[in-house]
């Protein structure tokens, strides 16, 4: 296991590929639209959090790669309006996604420039509770460790979208 980085937590999480037409009621579910700009030539991602009531959060993180199962450093720095705006020029690839709280867990459904593609993922507590966890009836298959289904990854196909096999 990696040290982990100072001023960083680590994050415990599992992902999977969801069936939107197995999810009930979603379309009158509150959500946050998150936009994201994955800085190239860096593991940095600037983002724009609005919530359901317009409320609207900036931050840039940083995920440092895995050190365990399911386990991954990340670090967060929450911005000013002003200071998002001053990176948001930085060169990269971008993102839109709506979050929805479901299921104990999180279900992305990719706007741009994926649209359609939703995964639902979910943070635990130890190691332990994400090995042993059973996603709901709607996550079809699990991504966690697929790189093509990495925010990053999304970002940079643009309008070529994966297939089932994640090519």
């Amino acid at each position: 296991m990696v040290d982990t980085p100072k001023y960083a937590l680590v994050e415990i999480e599992r992902r999977w590929l969801a069936d939107l037409a197995a999810v009930d009621g979603l379309i009158s579910h509150p959500f946050r639209e998150i936009d994201d700009l994955y800085v190239a030539e860096s593991r940095l991602r600037l983002r724009r959090v609005t919530g359901p009531a317009a409320e609207v959060t900036f931050k840039l993180g940083k995920k440092y790669g895995w050190c365990g199962p399911f386990s991954e450093p990340i670090t967060n720095v929450y911005l000013t309006e002003r200071e998002y705006q001053r990176l948001s020029s930085l060169p990269g690839e971008r993102t839109r996604k709506r979050r929805y709280e479901l299921s104990g867990g999180s279900l992305d459904v990719y706007l741009e420039p994926v649209g359609g593609i939703a995964v639902f993922e979910i943070e635990f507590r130890d190691e332990r509770s994400a090995e042993i966890y059973q996603p709901p009836s709607f996550a079809i298959r699990e991504i966690t460790h697929d790189t093509a289904f990495t925010g990053a990854a999304l970002a940079r196909i643009g309008a070529q979208r994966p297939n089932e096999k994640g090519v």
